[in-house]
Protein backbone atom coordinates (compact mmCIF):
# COMPACT_ATOMS: atom_id res chain seq x y z
CA UNK A 1 0.00 0.00 0.00
CA UNK A 2 3.09 2.35 0.85
CA UNK A 3 4.30 1.88 -2.73
CA UNK A 4 0.88 2.64 -4.35
CA UNK A 5 0.36 5.56 -2.04
CA UNK A 6 3.92 6.84 -2.84
CA UNK A 7 3.33 6.27 -6.62
CA UNK A 8 -0.01 7.61 -6.99
CA UNK A 9 0.99 10.96 -4.89
CA UNK A 10 4.23 11.29 -7.27
CA UNK A 11 1.47 11.16 -10.05
CA UNK A 12 -0.54 13.54 -9.18
CA UNK A 13 2.30 16.05 -8.34
CA UNK A 14 4.59 15.27 -11.87
CA UNK A 15 2.96 16.91 -15.14
CA UNK A 16 -0.22 15.11 -16.75
CA UNK A 17 -0.40 17.02 -20.23
CA UNK A 18 -0.10 20.13 -21.67
CA UNK A 19 -2.44 21.54 -24.28
CA UNK A 20 0.22 21.48 -26.93
CA UNK A 21 3.69 21.86 -27.19
CA UNK A 22 4.34 25.63 -27.20
CA UNK A 23 1.74 25.60 -23.63
CA UNK A 24 4.11 26.86 -21.21
CA UNK A 25 1.71 25.19 -18.33
CA UNK A 26 1.59 21.76 -17.52
CA UNK A 27 -1.58 20.66 -16.23
CA UNK A 28 -1.01 18.56 -12.54
CA UNK A 29 -1.99 18.48 -9.07
CA UNK A 30 1.09 20.40 -8.21
CA UNK A 31 0.64 23.14 -10.79
CA UNK A 32 -3.62 23.56 -8.88
CA UNK A 33 -1.90 23.53 -5.92
CA UNK A 34 0.35 26.55 -6.55
CA UNK A 35 -2.34 28.50 -8.25
CA UNK A 36 -1.80 32.10 -6.90
CA UNK A 37 -5.45 32.28 -5.74
CA UNK A 38 -4.83 28.97 -3.91
CA UNK A 39 -5.04 25.50 -4.49
CA UNK A 40 -9.05 25.71 -3.73
CA UNK A 41 -11.02 22.11 -3.66
CA UNK A 42 -8.08 20.33 -5.54
CA UNK A 43 -6.21 20.01 -1.99
CA UNK A 44 -8.58 17.46 -0.77
CA UNK A 45 -6.73 15.03 -2.59
CA UNK A 46 -3.59 15.67 -1.01
CA UNK A 47 -5.46 15.20 2.31
CA UNK A 48 -6.90 11.24 0.90
CA UNK A 49 -3.34 10.43 -0.22
CA UNK A 50 -1.69 11.42 3.20
CA UNK A 51 -4.50 9.10 5.14
CA UNK A 52 -3.80 6.40 2.46
CA UNK A 53 -0.06 7.09 3.01
CA UNK A 54 -0.68 6.82 7.03
CA UNK A 55 -2.82 3.98 7.29
CA UNK A 56 -0.81 2.20 5.11
CA UNK A 57 2.00 1.85 7.80
CA UNK A 58 -0.26 0.00 10.06
CA UNK A 59 -2.61 -1.96 7.31
CA UNK A 60 -0.86 -5.17 8.03
CA UNK A 61 -1.79 -5.43 11.22
CA UNK A 62 -5.01 -3.41 11.57
CA UNK A 63 -7.91 -4.25 9.65
CA UNK A 64 -9.23 -0.54 10.09
CA UNK A 65 -5.91 1.01 8.97
CA UNK A 66 -6.45 -1.46 5.65
CA UNK A 67 -9.89 -0.25 5.43
CA UNK A 68 -8.93 3.35 6.02
CA UNK A 69 -6.31 2.89 3.39
CA UNK A 70 -8.89 2.06 0.86
CA UNK A 71 -11.35 5.15 1.78
CA UNK A 72 -8.05 6.99 1.22
CA UNK A 73 -7.10 5.55 -2.31
CA UNK A 74 -11.35 5.73 -3.45
CA UNK A 75 -11.28 9.40 -1.95
CA UNK A 76 -7.88 10.53 -3.52
CA UNK A 77 -9.00 8.60 -6.80
CA UNK A 78 -12.07 10.63 -7.01
CA UNK A 79 -11.17 13.76 -6.43
CA UNK A 80 -7.82 13.49 -9.03
CA UNK A 81 -10.26 11.57 -11.31
CA UNK A 82 -12.59 15.32 -10.99
CA UNK A 83 -9.18 17.40 -11.59
CA UNK A 84 -8.04 15.65 -14.43
CA UNK A 85 -11.76 15.84 -16.15
CA UNK A 86 -11.88 19.51 -15.23
CA UNK A 87 -8.40 19.68 -16.71
CA UNK A 88 -9.31 18.15 -19.64
CA UNK A 89 -12.94 20.39 -20.13
CA UNK A 90 -10.58 24.09 -20.13
CA UNK A 91 -9.69 22.40 -23.95
CA UNK A 92 -11.25 24.16 -26.63
CA UNK A 93 -13.75 21.62 -28.29
CA UNK A 94 -12.61 20.15 -31.79
CA UNK A 95 -14.78 18.55 -34.13
CA UNK A 96 -12.80 15.25 -33.99
CA UNK A 97 -11.00 13.66 -30.91
CA UNK A 98 -7.27 13.59 -33.18
CA UNK A 99 -6.09 16.65 -31.19
CA UNK A 100 -6.10 14.86 -27.63
CA UNK A 101 -3.73 11.96 -29.05
CA UNK A 102 -1.25 14.68 -29.75
CA UNK A 103 -0.57 16.22 -26.55
CA UNK A 104 2.34 16.29 -24.75
CA UNK A 105 2.01 13.81 -22.12
CA UNK A 106 4.10 13.74 -19.18
CA UNK A 107 4.42 11.01 -16.50
CA UNK A 108 2.03 11.89 -13.73
CA UNK A 109 -1.04 10.33 -15.35
CA UNK A 110 0.70 6.90 -15.74
CA UNK A 111 2.18 7.06 -12.65
CA UNK A 112 -1.26 7.86 -10.81
CA UNK A 113 -2.86 5.41 -12.58
CA UNK A 114 -0.77 2.71 -11.61
CA UNK A 115 -0.12 4.06 -7.84
CA UNK A 116 -3.73 4.57 -7.38
CA UNK A 117 -4.33 0.61 -8.82
CA UNK A 118 -1.84 -0.70 -6.39
CA UNK A 119 -2.69 1.60 -3.51
CA UNK A 120 -6.43 -0.04 -3.57
CA UNK A 121 -5.35 -3.79 -4.51
CA UNK A 122 -3.19 -3.74 -1.74
CA UNK A 123 -5.86 -1.87 0.43
CA UNK A 124 -7.94 -4.95 -0.34
CA UNK A 125 -5.38 -7.66 -0.18
CA UNK A 126 -4.66 -6.17 3.60
CA UNK A 127 -8.22 -6.34 4.59
CA UNK A 128 -8.62 -9.97 3.58
CA UNK A 129 -5.36 -10.96 5.12
CA UNK A 130 -5.96 -9.37 8.33
CA UNK A 131 -9.58 -10.56 8.70
CA UNK A 132 -8.15 -14.01 7.92
CA UNK A 133 -5.68 -13.91 10.95
CA UNK A 134 -8.52 -12.63 13.19
CA UNK A 135 -10.63 -16.02 12.31
CA UNK A 136 -7.70 -17.68 12.97
CA UNK A 137 -6.56 -16.43 16.48
CA UNK A 138 -10.50 -16.59 16.94
CA UNK A 139 -9.71 -20.48 16.21
CA UNK A 140 -7.16 -20.67 18.23
CA UNK A 141 -8.88 -19.01 21.57
CA UNK A 142 -12.16 -21.53 20.79
CA UNK A 143 -9.74 -24.73 20.63
CA UNK A 144 -7.91 -23.77 23.81
CA UNK A 145 -11.09 -24.03 25.96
Amino acid sequence: MLTGGVLATLGYLLPWFKRSPSYDWSFSGWSYATLSTGGGWTLITFAFLAAALAASLWAARSRAAAMWGIVGGTGSMMFALALVAASFATIPERDSLNYVTAFPVGIGLPLLAAGLGLLLAAGVRAVVVTSAKGEQQQDRAQEGD
